[in-house]
């Protein structure tokens, strides 16, 4: 029996997660998060970094047009911080992978039952892969879809449409789970169903529904 207890099959539904603020804890590396483990480990004040590196660069970085590690190298130049990309990108990368292991135990519950999960984030090339090779250890990934390989943001409605062919979704049921309000609403203008997700309220209550309702809609 699943983790979901007496749930129906969910064969053919697919689970389509948010990473940060879904899978993973954005409160789970402490007060000021991986940056300030940055700022720890390496003796570094790292409120800069937000102008030097997220602010000018990172647009274009998470879209794919600009790859991390020139973008990086360009901004701790310019602060003067000594650690190495690779350093800086190891720690983060590290720091920031906090998992919320209740929303990890329900999507494996889901999984069980039958839902196909798959990755759909905003992420730049190297954390993609960072993140995929990591829950893939732990949850049954069956694809990802990200905004540097696919070259829009998850805001952009015409994002989902390349998530589907990338995907290989098809006409399938999908559930997006999104903590972005923006998010969800483009997905759904794409057809997709999707879920604002709080740990404020009832979410499993909330995601199995949706689930539920997909899976009522499948093609017999």
């Amino acid at each position: 029996m699943s983790a979901q207890g007496s749930s129906p099959s969910l064969d053919g539904v697919v689970l389509a997660l948010d990473v940060d603020g879904v899978l993973l804890d954005p409160a789970g590396a402490g007060p000021g998060g991986w940056q300030q483990v940055v700022g720890e480990r390496f003796g570094v004040d790292p409120g800069p970094l937000r102008r030097v590196f997220f602010a000018r660069q990172w647009p274009d970085v998470v879209v794919g047009r600009t790859a991390v590690e020139p973008a990086l190298g360009r901004a701790l130049d310019e602060l003067g911080w000594t650690m190495t990309v690779e350093e800086l990108l190891g720690c983060w990368f590290e720091a920031d992978f906090t998992l919320d292991l209740d929303v990890l135990d329900a999507v494996r519950g889901w999984a069980d039952d039958g839902a196909r999960l798959v990755l759909v984030t905003n992420q730049e090339h190297r954390r993609a892969r960072y993140l995929q090779e990591r829950l893939g250890a732990l949850i049954p990934l069956g694809g990802m879809a990200y905004s540097a390989g696919l070259g829009r943001l998850k805001e952009d409605p015409a994002f989902y449409a390349l998530a589907s062919a990338r995907l290989g979704l098809g006409d399938g049921a999908v559930v997006l789970v999104d903590d972005a309000p923006g998010n969800v609403e483009a997905a759904r203008r794409h057809g997709w169903a999707a879920v604002p997700f709080t740990k404020d309220g009832d979410w499993r209550a909330a995601i199995a529904a949706a689930l539920s309702r997909a899976a009522s809609m499948r093609p017999r």
